[in-house]
């Protein structure tokens, strides 16, 4: 005989009245359950297309502001690189009291630190620039001159194989992207006439270099100054110091 729990309701209008709780309220108990699993909402597909959208934006936004951090980062190390490249020219004509003739010929208002030109700055007893030189010459990555640091990149992918005529970025090439510089040759602190992508600058500075950024410059050459400072070409020297001149 199937035993019955059977519990007597206090209410006084219904004392005949009793609640059966037997086994099969597991089976109701299961069915509850499934009813309110069942009754909950799916995705509609319009939310799922507004939830795809809202991550395509914020990935999306994610890439470009990497990218953009990138590109600020790599130009930095242009910055630095064109400033401690002005720093080491200040230094050996200080240190030296005049300028190698190897620098001083080219330096009169658009010269090149090309391998030649550039081992002034490692030549003789004191290293003014910590460049890589072998039997008496620049070598390694720094065997073309002195370099930005987007055609260095190239010239360490092709190793032994690069050449001057590498391709750096777009059309440009290794030689394209090797550093310009001017002197002050009579001593009056002021660099005059320097030919910044063919425009005349006169800047207060013993010595400044310039080079062309990511994007090519004007076509392989440095823009025009009063352009430059608008595109992404890189200087040693800040807007205030050719204002200082006039």
């Amino acid at each position: 005989m199937k035993k019955t729990n059977k519990i007597q309701n206090s209410d006084a209008h219904s004392n005949d009245r009793t609640f059966d709780y037997s086994t099969n309220s597991h089976s109701t108990i299961r069915l509850f359950k499934h009813s309110i699993i069942s009754s909950r909402p799916a995705f509609t597909l319009i939310e799922m297309l507004v939830v795809v959208g809202i991550i395509a934006v914020l990935v999306g936004a994610s890439i470009g502001g990497f990218a953009q951090m990138t590109k600020s980062a790599e130009k930095a190390k242009a910055q630095e690189l064109v400033s401690n490249v002005a720093t080491a020219l200040t230094a050996l004509f200080q240190q030296e009291g005049a300028w190698p003739r190897r620098l001083a010929r080219n330096g009169t208002s658009d010269g090149e630190l090309d391998a030649e030109t550039a081992y002034a700055l490692v030549a003789g007893t004191t290293k003014y620039l910590s460049l890589t030189t072998e039997n008496g010459k620049l070598a390694g990555l720094d065997r073309f001159g002195v370099v930005t640091p987007w055609a260095t990149a190239a010239i360490k992918r092709k190793g032994s194989a690069a050449t001057l005529s590498d391709k750096v970025f777009g059309s440009t090439t290794v030689k394209d992207h090797i550093l310009h510089y001017a002197l002050d040759l009579d001593g009056d602190g002021i660099i005059k006439g320097a030919s910044v992508g063919g425009e005349g600058v006169d800047v207060r500075a013993t010595a400044i270099v310039w080079c062309i950024g990511k994007s090519g410059g004007n076509k392989g050459q440095p823009w025009p100054y009063s352009k430059g400072r608008r595109a992404d070409d890189v200087y040693s020297w800040t807007f205030g110091q050719t204002q200082q001149v006039k």
